[in-house]
């Protein structure tokens, strides 16, 4: 089942795919380091930053990602 699924794969999937991934990686980075600028001189400050940037990423990857969708469907790709 997976190689008659891979069969299926064109290269428009990939370029889209590899030019999504470095946005994604660029947003995780910046909320993560804005995140880790903010957090105080103990360990629970460690915790919640880490908690609140992981969450923070999650949700601005999702928005990312369906901004790429609208984009990639008005272009008809």
């Amino acid at each position: 089942m997976f190689l008659a699924r891979l069969a299926d794969i064109s290269v428009t999937h990939v370029i889209v795919g590899l030019a999504k991934a470095p946005v994604f990686a660029l947003i995780i980075g910046v909320i993560g380091c804005h995140a880790g600028m903010q957090v105080g001189k103990d360990a629970e400050s460690l915790g919640r930053m880490t908690s609140s940037a992981v969450v923070s990423a999650i949700f601005a990857v999702i928005i990312a990602d369906a901004a790429f969708s609208i984009f990639f469907a008005r272009v008809g790709l």
